[in-house]
């Protein structure tokens, strides 16, 4: 096994995991670190390590919210079955959980499809998007306080829904753009990123089906991919999100959210102008 090498896979893998529940694009940020190392990672094979990454996080968020997830399918399965009307609102959760979800399931396999990816999967967009994204959270953190709706209604899933189709590009916070869309259409902000978080769930159900689909298609997989670097990186993406996702909703609590926004910022100023220098 090569220790350097297995060292940066573990290192993709950990700030994957990290930066996956903060507002502040996990896929930017495996792009950049990815960059630092030389591209150890093609576009398309980063594209299927972000995937495999990405699963593991899926893993920690579902265990995270485990409680929250049983209420809302025991409920939705008793509204379904006894018609009780107490558990309406949990059936309704899910059913906007679904329609969010549709959106972005689209283009991801439009975009999986035609290999779209490769074409943006790169450190320039994702220069680009960071700078968008913290403006984004700077917008939240603004609207934030006039936000008192606690309820996600069908326009909120319809908002977030289109909303996370534009958190595919890299730079792009997926649960920052959602959130924001939530907000400014009056959506308190944990409520937000509540539903932002359920709808990441099956999302990433599908992502990962797509790419653990084209790893197994591989031939001769064993020597085109990394398995021990792969295995590596999913753990620490496993553990770096569940403690990342513990940590960020107690800051969120001391509205912090702007600190996340002037990041985001600050390193795409940052990417920006070491891209004109030709050092990435």
């Amino acid at each position: 096994m090569k220790i350097i090498e297995f060292l940066k896979y573990i290192a993709l893998g950990l700030v994957q995991g990290i930066t996956e529940p903060l507002p502040i694009s996990s896929s930017g940020h495996m792009i950049i670190l990815n960059s630092v190392f030389g591209k150890i990672l093609t576009a398309n094979d980063m594209n299927n390590f972000q995937i495999i990454t990405n699963f593991a996080s899926l893993l920690a968020i579902i265990f995270y919210y485990r409680r929250l997830i049983g209420q809302i399918g025991a409920g939705s399965w008793y509204y379904i079955t006894k018609k009780k009307a107490e558990n309406k609102k949990d059936f309704l959760y899910l059913l906007y959980i679904v329609i969010a979800t549709i959106p972005a399931g689209i283009a991801g396999v439009t975009i999986k499809l035609l290999e779209l990816d490769v074409y943006y999967t790169n450190i320039v967009c994702v220069g680009i998007c960071l700078f968008i994204t913290g403006n984004l959270l700077l917008f939240s953190h603004r609207m934030a306080p006039l936000a008192e709706r606690e309820e996600i209604t069908l326009k909120d899933s319809l908002l977030m829904g289109g909303a996370q189709v534009i958190g595919l590009l890299p730079g792009i916070s997926r649960s920052g753009v959602t959130t924001s869309f939530a907000v400014g259409n009056k959506v308190k902000l944990d409520k937000a990123f509540r539903f932002s978080f359920m709808m990441y769930i099956p999302a990433s159900i599908g992502a990962a089906i797509i790419g653990m689909y084209d790893l197994i298609k591989q031939k001769n997989i064993s020597d085109s991919v990394f398995v021990f670097g792969y295995i590596g990186a999913f753990i620490a993406s496993l553990i770096g999100t569940y403690l990342a996702l513990s940590l960020f909703f107690k800051l969120l609590k001391n509205k912090n959210l702007k600190y996340f926004g002037y990041y985001c910022i600050i390193v795409s100023i940052i990417v920006i102008f070491l891209i004109a220098l030709g050092i990435f």
